[in-house]
């Protein structure tokens, strides 16, 4: 689906049904899912070179960006956020020249999303190229941020679940760990692809970008910032993981040291009742007239002892 934006009077504006003409003339140019047709269209309308969708899915160094005399392309990965457990990074291609901004991408990012309505409803002005790139870059860093705050917030929470001394949902606990730990590395590869667009583009210094090198600059810094807390982060989400599985371990040990001392408890009266239990002829107990209590009486002794010795030392 194509989307497209004009300057008229300073002011940008919705190109509704665009065809090569007006298209020629849009600033901004955003295509979603695009097909076959739309592909050939956008080729026709730009004055850089359209990769196929394949390449533009590709993400090698040598295919990640291209500049140009007049413009650049370079392909940018967006943080998506599909839902509570499902969590990737969307590669927009983008094609810049001196006229327009291309944006090609085959799922829907929130940022160009956003973009648009601000545009449609007139809350932003932006009048060339390179203020919507930046300004999508800029966009970009703050959800991104925002994501890392949540996260912050998420990971606090399951923490007093996982180091509560009744935790009855670590099982739960470990599952969202294991979300957030997925949603942070796609975060941390969502920062650094950022970081080496700006820095491509400050190496190359195209003569179009020099005078936004404070932009980019910014952009930069930003980034230098949300890094180590992506960092922190990832490492508070292994602490909790060790420890949620550490008392996963601790429970289990218990259990087990229960079944372990029962089985002990019980082994002493279950060998005395053994032996009164043979059907051997001359055992002199069988005929007492107090051999049934005295073999009750040894074996709740024989029960009782193991019980009080491993009381006496701390093992119960």
């Amino acid at each position: 689906m194509i989307k497209a934006f004009k300057i008229i009077d300073n002011h940008i504006k919705v190109i509704k049904n665009p065809t090569i003409e007006t298209l020629k003339k849009a600033i901004w140019i955003d295509i979603n899912e695009p097909s076959k047709k739309e592909m050939e269209l956008i080729s026709k309308v730009s004055t850089l070179p359209v990769p196929s969708l394949d390449e533009i899915q590709e993400i090698e160094s040598s295919s990640h960006y291209e500049v140009y005399a007049d413009g650049f392309q370079l392909n940018c990965l967006f943080l998506q956020l599909i839902g509570r457990d499902d969590s990737s990074n969307a590669n927009v291609l983008f094609l810049i020249s001196g006229d327009k901004v291309i944006t090609i991408c085959q799922d829907e990012v929130p940022e160009l999303r956003l973009l648009r309505m601000y545009l449609k409803k007139d809350i932003l002005q932006l009048t060339t190229p390179k203020e919507i790139f930046l300004k999508l870059m800029e966009m970009k860093i703050d959800r991104v941020a925002d994501t890392i705050e949540d996260s912050y917030k998420r990971l606090n929470k399951i923490g007093k679940s996982v180091l509560s001394v009744d935790s009855e949902n670590i099982e739960e606990a470990i599952e969202d760990l294991a979300q957030e730990d997925d949603t942070l590395g796609m975060i941390r590869l969502c920062l650094m692809d950022t970081q080496r667009d700006m820095l491509i583009l400050q190496k190359k210094k195209a003569s179009w970008l020099m005078a936004d090198k404070e932009e980019i600059a910014d952009i930069l810094v930003d980034i230098d910032t949300l890094m180590p807390h992506n960092t922190f982060l990832s490492e508070k989400t292994d602490f909790l993981m060790n420890a949620a599985q550490g008392f996963i371990n601790i429970q289990q040990n218990k259990i087990i040291k229960i079944f372990s001392i029962a089985s002990v408890v019980f082994l002493p009266p279950t060998m005395i009742a053994s032996i009164y239990g043979m059907n051997f002829k001359f055992m002199p107990e069988l005929h007492w007239q107090a051999g049934y209590p005295f073999a009750l009486v040894l074996i709740a002794i024989s029960g009782v002892a193991p019980y009080l010795f491993f009381k006496k030392k701390g093992w119960l």
